[in-house]
């Protein structure tokens, strides 16, 4: 199907009729005297994307299990300059 060309005036004065006859699938060219200014075309389809592509994957079960002492002191709040691990607010000098 050719494209329906409208001057900008015409363009401007129906805008959202334009746009629904491009979403209807017609191609519209906005032209200043013979010269095309723009197009307005019809959406892309979107593409289909697979809905969960991460649903295969899965954590095992044991791996929050193991007892890591960083964290542990990090919970407990305790801070050691030698490890970094946080002991409360800094004490005033």
């Amino acid at each position: 199907m050719p494209a329906k060309v409208f001057k900008v005036a015409e363009a401007r004065a129906s805008f959202s009729r334009l746009l629904a006859r491009a979403r209807e699938g017609e191609e519209i060219v906005v032209a200043k005297g013979a010269e095309p200014q723009a197009r307005i075309v019809p959406p892309a389809e979107p593409e289909q994307r697979e809905a969960a592509p991460l649903a295969h994957l899965s954590l095992p079960d044991d791996l929050f299990d193991r007892e890591d002492s960083e964290q542990v002191a990090i919970d407990a709040g305790d801070w050691g300059d030698t490890l970094g691990i946080w002991r409360g607010p800094p004490k005033a000098s």
